[in-house]
């Protein structure tokens, strides 16, 4: 136990010594990756700690907020890590939780849309709904214009 303590003691410190205040862990195989101890010593170090993050939503993360992911504690260092003025753990009222992360750079260019629905089905009708919204913005965006059939035509140029 004291041996535990001291090596986990180790990793806090580096934590701090980068410089992070959130850490963002990817779930993993192993399933107790974060100990109940090492949330202690980090919750004790004003470091906030958000587990299971999905590996798909990585990439969307880091582009999000400016950071590099690590995969060990020695490669975190302080140019790696991205910036939030606030993020926060808002639980909603189906005992289920997200994280909010505001004040990123503007430069993120990434949106985030919550869907919720009575049952799946809708969840996924209105996330494909949304993704053809989507699509006829960004083919608007590209071509500059709009294209509206009637008894006529004519093209309207979009300007940004």
């Amino acid at each position: 136990m004291k041996e535990e303590r001291k090596y986990i003691a180790a990793l806090i410190n580096k934590i701090v010594k980068s410089g992070a205040n959130v850490l963002l862990v990817q779930k993993s195989i192993l399933r107790d990756a974060v100990s109940d101890l090492a949330l202690h010593f980090l919750a004790k170090k004003g470091i906030m700690v958000i587990k299971d993050i999905e590996r798909d939503e990585v990439e969307f993360i880091c582009k999000t907020v400016g950071c590099v992911p690590v995969a060990h504690i020695d490669q975190l260092t302080p140019e790696k890590l991205g910036t939030s003025k606030l993020i926060e753990e808002i639980s909603l009222s189906d005992d289920s939780k997200i994280v909010k992360c505001t004040g990123v750079k503007a430069d993120s260019h990434t949106v985030s849309i919550l869907v919720r629905g009575s049952n799946q089905l809708i969840v996924d009708e209105a996330d494909r709904s949304i993704h053809d919204a989507l699509c006829v913005v960004r083919a608007i965006v590209k071509s500059r214009g709009i294209l509206i059939t009637h008894s006529y035509q004519h093209s309207i140029p979009f300007d940004k």
